[in-house]
């Protein structure tokens, strides 16, 4: 691959004139830095991104975001230009063909895998659908608002999702906000306690959890009337921000 050539396309700022403007003008918030100075990337291709020098960096961040097909991936760019010729993305108040067919794919597949009939609500993004979630729930559970999640779970940043994410850097400056967590321990294997297996360590994590709903006395369960004071159970099946953790293989089976 050849060094990026600024003077082969128009409107092509310096690495170092870029940088100066992003320390002054995006939000900290905005984008996480993990080398210094950060890389400016000019152009992508399949897993790899490319520097102004042109020298390929392998992407292993986007694929759990949204790029998760490659980079210059010929027919869903293709596709992408077909439609942006037809319609693009427009208010939910229209109704087009598209959204249509992609509505009753999704529920016909998710019909066919769960053996469950449903609607398809299209969003903006995962905090927005864990907000959404979030609402389910109190309306289904008449206004419970406490949840269940899991130690080094990331749900999003918005109020409600960042309060049953586990990391207090995300509450640190608002406050609590509606939703409460407890945050149930995780089986990490790579971090696990000394001397257990990792089949040991996700044993010992279900029975803290089932322990809870042994008797009223441990405070989320009334066995008199079959109700937790918890609403609903937030996971990851694998975690991402917490660390790319994949629990042993009989630990959502047990939990369940």
């Amino acid at each position: 691959m050849n060094a990026y050539d600024p003077n082969a396309a128009t409107g092509v700022i310096p690495d170092a004139q870029l940088l100066a403007d992003e320390a002054q003008y995006s939000s900290f918030g905005d984008t996480v830095h993990y080398v210094d100075p950060p890389k400016i990337f000019r152009h992508g291709e399949g897993s790899w991104m490319y520097d102004t020098a042109g020298v390929p960096f392998l992407d292993l961040q986007m694929w759990y975001s949204a790029v998760n097909f490659g980079y210059s991936n010929k027919r869903l760019n293709d596709t992408l230009k077909r439609q942006i010729d037809v319609l693009p993305q427009v208010a939910s108040q229209y109704l087009h063909q598209t959204r249509i067919e992609l509505a009753k794919t999704i529920a016909v597949d998710a019909q066919q895998k769960f053996g469950l009939k449903g609607r398809v609500h299209f969003n903006v993004g995962g905090a927005q659908a864990v907000e959404d979630s979030l609402k389910l729930v109190r309306n289904f559970k008449n206004g419970k608002s406490l949840m269940f999640a899991f130690e080094g779970g990331y749900h999003g940043r918005t109020l409600g999702a960042s309060s049953i994410t586990s990391s207090y850097r995300y509450r640190r400056r608002f406050g609590h906000f509606g939703e409460r967590a407890m945050f149930i321990p995780f089986p990490y294997p790579f971090r696990r306690p000394k001397g257990m297996t990792p089949e040991e360590y996700s044993d010992a994590c279900v029975r803290q959890f089932e322990r809870l709903f042994e008797t009223e006395y441990n405070g989320v369960w009334d066995p008199k009337v079959g109700q937790a004071e918890y609403a609903a159970f937030y996971v990851e099946p694998i975690q991402g921000t917490g660390g790319y953790v994949i629990p042993p293989r009989n630990f959502f089976k047990d939990l369940k």
